[in-house]
């Protein structure tokens, strides 16, 4: 069960026409992982991308990241068979008054949500899975912030390593230039202790990935 209140949400609530929408898709993932992680869908699945980024490192210092971005853990893991038990254990679910969907747009799997506080219609989530990590697998919890005093967060998650998915940005940013991208690339390099990556491998990674 949750204790969240009109107040926590506000004080989550980040400033803009849009914050208090971001503020309940951030609870209503942070919910969801803790269900999945539950019903043991980590055991085939890294999460990745700028929302764990936000999740597991920057906090309340990180930027407000809508999609859910995960890595097969194995590479007997088929990305598409993990896709579809990720969808089902997501489509239908609700968790105490936050509820779920999931739909295709152009072939690839988007969340839905809806909320007890309202202020998340028509907000959704692209759901995508890739292949399995290069460099080893870490383990991070969440960086606790004072909305999650209301409800529970995975003591521990699988997490690309912060070098790797820095490098898949810095591939990305050589197809498209995403602003997303760039304000992650540029938080990690500027704060302490992650601005002290490995920046030869960082670029080796990058080479190989783009």
């Amino acid at each position: 069960m949750t204790n969240l209140t009109a107040g926590l949400l506000a004080r989550h609530t980040p400033k803009g026409p849009a914050g208090r929408s971001a503020a309940l898709i951030d609870i209503a993932q942070d919910l969801l992982l803790n269900r999945l992680a539950d019903l043991g869908l980590f055991e085939h699945l890294v999460f990745k991308g700028g929302t764990a980024l936000r999740k597991l490192y920057a906090g309340s210092s990180g930027r407000f990241s809508t999609d859910l971005d995960f890595s097969v853990l194995r590479a007997e893991d088929d990305p598409a068979s993990v896709t579809e038990l990720l969808t089902e254990a997501i489509h239908g679910l609700v968790i105490d008054e936050f509820s779920y969907s999931v739909h295709l747009r152009r072939g690839r799997p988007i969340v839905a949500y809806a909320t007890p506080f309202g202020g998340a219609e028509g907000l959704s989530t692209k759901l995508d899975i890739g292949p399995p990590p290069w460099l080893p697998v870490t383990r991070r919890g969440w960086v606790k912030l004072p909305v999650h005093a209301a409800y529970p967060t995975p003591a521990t998650l699988p997490v690309m390593a912060l070098v790797e998915n820095m490098a898949e940005k810095v591939a990305r940013l050589n197809r498209v230039s995403p602003a997303r991208d760039v304000y992650d690339l540029v938080w990690v390099g500027g704060t302490t202790p992650h601005s002290t990556f490995d920046q030869p491998l960082l670029r080796r990674t990058a080479v190989l990935k783009c």
